[in-house]
């Protein structure tokens, strides 16, 4: 059967990229600004993926808009708008702390105006089971679909939400890999692989738009 390209998901916000970072990055308020993604999955449903790119620590960013706007009114005092300023200062870095105890978060640095970039990467298995998986740890859901066929795709996160409310545009590229032997029934993907061991390949721009979304066949054992 010839992988049917479809466009009749709801439009939601589950990035890719939004919900790799939202439980990798649980402890702070991140949105995800630029990024690149690459998953790719085995014969055996395991899989690895890895995401790097920008993200923007929104309680600091919307901390650092309203005291350059109580700065700009003049009726805030300076040591007040100071204040402000460290108390976003201290809770970024409070929750670039806490990102680093996470081992899947290889690098984290802030790079100015409540920004941060990093590195993240860790594995999952979608191989087994009728139970839609939802674990906040893992970035892949997948539930049963008929025929031993596995309808994955990549989880919603709230985290999208400050996006707009940013003035953020996230824009991105999404990369699943698979293993020879696994068949494809079902994607919407933008691009397809040309010959085997290629990749399926999505680019995000802006928000709101469709997830990732793939059903697949693993080869029997």
């Amino acid at each position: 059967m010839r992988p049917v390209k479809t466009r009749s998901l709801p439009r939601r916000l589950p990035l890719l990229a939004l919900v790799l970072l939202l439980p990798l990055l649980a402890q702070g308020c991140w949105t995800l600004d630029h990024f690149s993604a690459r998953v790719r999955i085995e014969p055996d449903g395991g899989y690895k993926y890895f995401l790097e790119g920008t993200a923007v620590h929104s309680e600091t960013v919307f901390a650092l808009r309203r005291a350059d706007y109580e700065a700009k009114t003049g009726k805030t005092k300076p040591e007040d708008i100071k204040k402000m300023v460290n108390e976003a200062d201290a809770n970024l870095a409070r929750d670039l702390e806490l990102a680093r105890k996470d081992k899947r978060v290889q690098d984290i640095m802030s790079i100015g105006g409540g920004r941060v970039r990093f590195m993240a990467s860790g594995k999952g298995s979608i191989s087994g089971g009728e139970i839609i998986f939802q674990e906040r740890d893992v970035p892949l859901s997948y539930a049963q679909a008929p025929g031993g066929a596995l309808s994955i795709r990549l989880k919603d996160a709230v985290v999208g939400r400050d996006a707009q409310a940013l003035g953020l545009k996230v824009m991105g590229n999404v990369v699943i890999t698979l293993a020879e032997g696994i068949e494809v029934l079902e994607h919407n993907a933008d691009r397809t692989p040309t010959g085997p061991g290629g990749a399926y390949r999505w680019r995000i721009e802006g928000v709101p738009g469709p997830a990732p979304h793939m059903v697949i066949r693993l080869p029997k054992r």
